[in-house]
C-alpha cells in the first residue's frame, strides 16, 4: 500500500489542486514501511491524477480539495482524506497507526466527512456555526 502526502515546507500542502510536491509512503517496500521519497508533481490536474494512478497511490492525504478533483481522484479508487494540516511527519506517523483521523489534524475550521444542510460545503466548526448563525440572526 502506498500513501502520498501533499507537501510544503514540511507541513501538508493546504490545497492539493495546486501541490507542487508529494511524500510517498510505501508499505509494502521490500525493506519494510519506507521513510518517504518526495516526489515533484505535475502542474496540470489531468497529469496529477494519472501520476498518482502511474505511482499505484492508494491513500491521498492532502489539505484542501476542490470537489470535481476530489471525485475524480476517488474514482482512481484512491482513499482521500481531505481537508488535513500539520507537520508532515505527525501526520504519517497518525496514518501509519490508523489515527489520521482526528480534530488535531483537520484544517481550521473544518470537521471532516460533515456536509452542511445545504450539502455543498463541508461544515465549519461549531464555533464558526454560532457566529454565522448569529449574523443571519442580526439581519
Amino acid at each position: 500500500m502506498k500513501a502520498a502526502f501533499t507537501i510544503w515546507n514540511d507541513r501538508i500542502s493546504p490545497v492539493f489542486d495546486v501541490a507542487g510536491h508529494i511524500l510517498l509512503v510505501d508499505v509494502n517496500h521490500p525493506k519494510g514501511m519506507t521513510a518517504g521519497e518526495v516526489l515533484s508533481l505535475p502542474q496540470k490536474t489531468a497529469d496529477k491524477l494519472t501520476f498518482l494512478c502511474n505511482q499505484e497511490v492508494n491513500v491521498l492525504v492532502c489539505g484542501a480539495i476542490s470537489q470535481p478533483l476530489l471525485h475524480a481522484v476517488k474514482s482512481c479508487r484512491i482513499q482521500v482524506f481531505p481537508f488535513c494540516a500539520g507537520d508532515i511527519s505527525e501526520l504519517v506517523s497518525a496514518w501509519k497507526s490508523g489515527e489520521l483521523v482526528q480534530a488535531r489534524f483537520a484544517m481550521p475550521g473544518c470537521q471532516r466527512q460533515q456536509r452542511n444542510r445545504r450539502g455543498n460545503g463541508w461544515k465549519c466548526s461549531d464555533l464558526l456555526q454560532r457566529r454565522c448563525n448569529q449574523k443571519n440572526r442580526s439581519k
